[in-house]
């Protein structure tokens, strides 16, 4: 270790002498180390949500200047990140949360205590550049970011030459290091190499060239170039020539090269050569005895509003578009709202491109309805990560409006700066959102809101709400506000372009919601329009005996579809069953039970009965308003339709002794 800096006041600069013949400044509101027998120098950012590439640049200071180390090894254990800890003067404890893990990232928790809680970068091989902590947070612990920087060069060089290859690089400026740029006029696309190793082409596009005034988005359309003579004008343009690399494998809807500086690189095309490039593709830890990858990405400019794209039916429109209501009170008008209104009042937060839409990830909104009911009575925060987020917000209101406006008016407390829960509004790229609340307010009126930002895990949100018990205040539920739906293509009737200034609500929030005056006034004063109900069935049903000893407790769970593709939830269905119980009566019944979660599933649990009698189910009635039950389209079991007059009866069981 060579010398420990802090720096707290914005009066005091400290001074290092480094090894190298310039020496560097550790500006206020950092803490620096540099690292013996390395070119290294670590960066805390004191309450930066800054990526490292921002930190090392702010960080530092020094006449040639200084950028992350996108090449630094990992350190993947409190043992390994030990002497970067102490030297930036902390002890470093296993962080609750998240396996201990920050992806590709150090964080450490923000507080002025010697003993911290760190995060290290355990699923990547090297320090990433681009991202940052944002608002994550462990019930309420915030974090520091920690970076490894090295000096640029002192001297200006002109892009790698290369007289045997003869290839000279073209760069398209500005471009954000670490990434290289080059655009292809003829098809106006600008090409970028230089992602991390778990990035994909979307973050690629918008984090390398997030400088210009145009917003650019990855090329979804754009074919892939499948051969190295297909590549040629791209890698030329982007310096380097493709070589054969050892290793057989190959990327799919991607083409990837090694991350060496050479100009001769190795590079491996995918093997379905009429496909389009895979805009949500990674590297990954993929290597080939040692050498990894990093992968070329179109990119093109876009207008905000058609520029962000997403999959149905997990979101709430393939294509994130402004609201048509500024008055709106959802969740996802009111986002975006303040969204395009940050840009239009000038925030800091607003990139010169401006911020796009939002999207709702709407296959997540019963797993947050489940957060917000749990959360309301153990406290906010203790549901955190059920519905796989990494950033929450919470809050009441009447509605989702009030609790965004109440997140907006935070500003005030961080001198006019969209920080804690108002930071996630203003991300900017092409993000994401879910949103849950409480099925009751409480006396005054108020729902709990849980608000999840910046991802979409569809499989653990589908995994909770299988899992969770009906009837607990852990089950997932809708919550009577009909999210929007998702179809492969655009509604031709969406907006375009930027929303006209209000002249309305909703207006700067000055904090809590106020008790609404007046009654409302419905808008809609036509009577409504019938139209003929859609088909649905029995898209599936699975039986589950388990025996305890001499007897089981039979389970059937059944599954919803309309014909038009919809699962559906709040289906009232009834069965009828009958069997014998143990002690040898008869017994029959009905059992009324309603589709819930994202899988219109109805869980049916039926008594107790001997292993070796079974369990006879019959459909009484099937119903949802705007709804018919086709019997004659239900799924097949054994060739024959379940619970049609075919197959009228369903058995369960029996099951073997233990």
């Amino acid at each position: 270790m060579k010398t420990l800096h802090f720096s707290f006041t914005k009066t005091f600069l400290v001074l290092c002498l480094c090894k190298n013949s310039e020496s560097f400044t550790c500006n206020d509101g950092y803490t620096c180390f540099e690292e013996e027998n390395t070119d290294v120098v670590w960066v805390m950012a004191s309450g930066s949500g800054s990526p490292c590439s921002s930190v090392c640049e702010n960080g530092l200071y020094s006449t040639a200047g200084y950028k992350c180390k996108g090449d630094q090894p990992s350190h993947k254990t409190i043992e390994e990140f030990e002497h970067v800890s102490q030297g930036l003067g902390i002890n470093c404890n296993s962080g609750g949360c998240w396996s201990g893990s920050a992806g590709d990232m150090a964080w450490v928790s923000r507080d002025l205590n010697t003993n911290r809680n760190c995060y290290l970068p355990k699923t990547s091989e090297v320090y990433s550049c681009s991202k940052s902590s944002s608002n994550a947070n462990c019930f309420g612990e915030r974090y520091d970011m920690v970076c490894p920087c090295e000096q640029k060069a002192q001297v200006p060089t002109e892009a790698p030459t290369n007289p045997i290859c003869e290839v000279k690089a073209d760069p398209f400026l500005p471009c954000k290091e670490p990434f290289s740029c080059w655009k292809d006029n003829d098809k106006d696309i600008v090409w970028v190499m230089g992602d991390e190793i778990f990035s994909d082409c979307r973050g690629t596009c918008q984090q390398a060239l997030d400088e210009h005034s145009d917003f650019y988005v990855c090329k979804s359309d754009e074919p892939i170039d499948a051969t190295a003579v297909e590549l040629e004008p791209i890698s030329t343009g982007l310096g380097f020539s493709c070589k054969a690399g050892g290793c057989s494998f190959q990327p799919d809807g991607a083409v990837w090269i090694d991350r060496t500086q050479n100009c001769d690189r190795s590079c491996k095309f995918p093997l379905n050569t009429e496909g389009n490039y895979d805009c949500h593709a990674s590297v990954g830890n993929a290597n080939c005895f040692g050498e990894r990858y990093t992968q070329v990405c179109p990119c093109n400019v876009k207008a905000l509003d058609e520029a962000c794209e997403f999959s149905c039916p997990d979101h709430s429109a393939p294509i994130s578009k402004w609201p048509k209501d500024d008055d709106g009170t959802s969740c996802l008008e009111s986002i975006n709202y303040w969204r395009w209104k940050a840009c239009f009042d000038g925030w800091p937060e607003c990139p010169p491109a401006g911020l796009p839409p939002i999207v709702e990830c709407t296959s997540c909104h019963q797993c947050a309805n489940s957060q917000s009911e749990y959360d309301n009575v153990h406290g906010s925060h203790k549901s955190f990560t059920r519905c796989g987020e990494f950033v929450q917000g919470s809050g009441g209101g009447r509605t989702c409006r009030d609790v965004i406006n109440a997140f907006v008016s935070e500003r005030g407390e961080f001198g006019g700066l969209c920080k804690g829960h108002c930071g996630p509004i203003v991300a900017p790229g092409c993000t994401e959102f879910h949103w849950g609340r409480t099925l009751n307010p409480n006396n005054a009126g108020f729902y709990h809101y849980t608000l999840n930002w910046g991802n979409c895990n569809t499989n653990k949100c589908d995994a909770h709400c299988d899992s969770a018990e009906a009837g607990t205040i852990n089950e997932c539920f809708p919550s009577g506000i009909d999210t929007p739906g998702c179809s492969d293509t655009p509604s031709t009737n969406e907006p375009t372009g930027s929303p006209v200034e209000p002249t309305g609500s909703p207006v700067e929030p000055t904090g809590s919601p106020v008790e609404p005056t007046g009654s409302p006034v419905s808008k809609n004063t036509d009577a409504p329009t019938v139209s003929a109900p859609v088909m649905m069935k029995v898209k599936n049903v699975k039986s589950e005996a388990k025996s305890n000893k001499n007897n089981y407790s039979p389970k059937l769970d059944m599954f919803i579809l309309g014909l038009d593709k919809i699962r559906l939830t709040g289906v009232d269905i009834v069965l009828m069953y009958n069997s014998t119980k143990p002690n040898g009566n008869k017994i029959e019944g009905e059992l009324p039970m309603i589709t819930k979660g994202k899988r219109g599933k109805a869980a049916f649990k039926f008594p107790r009965i001997k292993n070796e009698k079974t369990m006879d189910v019959r459909v009484i009635s099937i119903e949802k308003e705007g709804y018919e039950y086709d019997e004659n389209t239900n799924k097949k079991l054994n060739g024959c339709r379940v619970f049609s007059s075919d197959c009228p009866t369903y058995t369960i069981g029996p099951v073997d002794n233990v």
